[in-house]
């Protein structure tokens, strides 16, 4: 239909499984794949054909399969101006997979000079028509995934030969010419003729598998879809409230460490400071001056004085008695607080609780505020995203016409 050299169609083919080698069938529609595999096969064999042409050949394909009265596409509705798009989108899929590596590289010409030079058989026709055959369905398996076309084409050559009972040379093998085994000849010779075993396929059933499990993928997609907001939800709770079912540390409700009173705290730092037997030098609460200057040492002839230390200052207490000293004094200042302030709270009782009252209401009233700001804060977000979508649409649309006028 497309009168398209065969060159052409091996390529399309060769794409068309490069492809679906690395993609899913449920999740690439199929059709639109084959579509731009032609389409691409056409330009990169210099025999370049209208999008329109090539959508054109699969709808009269499908008609005559479906035994409708073949009538070409409206070029002015939504269905041909969707399936064209459709088909510029796989076209650029299908680039970015293969890394815009396009080459190919085609067993034809082997089988032939195989033939007439080294095996001189090239005036047997039958031999050389049913390796090409042989080549050209094996372009339908994945064959040419596997193997080298060296390979390949030796292969339908041996299978061919031992189909019409030609002997070949064996001593030496001819095909260890061209890097391949016999076991290499074997494998690639029992996949084509496994393919002509193939029954023909249901294309209504296969339609009707491929679509039910897109639609399994497509809700196994928006379940995960959904346990990762859930999850997000969850760290955002953890990180404002610091809770976490994992770690009961964090939790509110779990039993913590009881705090110790300020009696208590002195008592262990007392008991600390008695094992260590106190501290020495200027850690015993001694204070030296930035700028000091030692005074001078006196004669033994000199009146007895005070004991000096080294640098000539007066030798004050030990820490451990000047700090148990201030700690007692302390604890009498604070008992004298709580008497004086357990008389003062009976009278200010009811003035306590009206101010406990207040505050809490403004509490609440923040809570309120916060809540608020952060319900604008959320929407002044949501509507940057909008305005950033509706941008992109734009950009999008306008590529789009873009695209559509160059290629035209």
């Amino acid at each position: 239909l497309l009168q398209l050299p065969q060159v052409a169609m091996a390529t399309a083919q060769i794409l068309f499984h490069r492809f679906y080698l690395v993609k899913s069938l449920v999740i690439h529609n199929y059709e639109h794949q084959a579509m731009a595999a032609i389409f691409l096969a056409a330009k990169i064999e210099e025999h370049p054909r209208r999008i329109r042409d090539v959508i054109n050949c699969f709808h009269h394909i499908k008609q005559v399969k479906e035994k409708k009265l073949s009538s070409p596409l409206d070029f002015t509705g939504t269905l041909y101006v969707k399936q064209k798009n459709d088909v510029i989108k796989a076209e650029r899929r299908l680039l970015k997979e293969l890394g815009f590596c396009v080459h190919v590289k085609y067993p034809h010409k082997i089988i032939i000079i195989t033939l007439s030079l080294m095996l001189e058989q090239s005036q047997n026709t039958e031999l050389v028509q049913l390796s090409w055959n042989f080549m050209n369905d094996s372009l339908r398996s994945d064959v040419f995934m596997r193997y080298t076309p060296d390979q390949i084409g030796c292969a339908c050559i041996w299978l061919s030969a031992r189909i019409k009972k030609i002997c070949l040379p064996e001593n030496p093998p001819w095909h260890e010419l061209l890097d391949c085994s016999r076991e290499q000849c074997e494998e690639i010779s029992k996949t084509i003729l496994n393919f002509y075993c193939i029954p023909r396929p249901n294309t209504e059933k296969l339609e009707r598998a491929v679509n039910a499990a897109k639609e399994a993928y497509e809700l196994k997609k928006s379940f995960n879809e959904k346990s990762k907001r859930d999850l997000k939800e969850v760290k955002k709770l953890e990180s404002s409230s610091n809770f976490s079912p994992l770690d009961p540390s964090k939790n509110k409700d779990s039993p913590q460490k009881p705090k110790l009173s300020p009696g208590s705290l002195i008592n262990n730092k007392l008991s600390k400071l008695a094992e260590n037997g106190g501290l020495e030098g200027h850690k015993n609460g001694m204070r030296r001056s930035k700028h000091h200057s030692p005074r001078r040492r006196y004669s033994p002839v000199s009146p007895p004085r005070r004991k000096h230390d080294r640098y000539g200052r007066k030798k004050r207490r030990s820490s451990s008695d000047s700090e148990s000293n201030s700690l007692v004094r302390k604890r009498k200042h604070r008992s004298k607080r709580r008497a004086s302030s357990s008389s003062d709270d009976s009278s200010s009782s009811t003035d306590s609780e009206a101010a406990r009252e207040e505050a809490r209401k403004r509490k609440h009233e923040e809570k309120k505020k916060l809540a608020d700001q952060r319900k604008l804060q959320e929407k002044i977000k949501l509507l940057e995203k909008e305005k950033e979508r509706s941008k992109k649409e734009k950009q999008r649309k306008n590529f789009k016409g873009f695209w559509q006028g160059a290629q035209t």
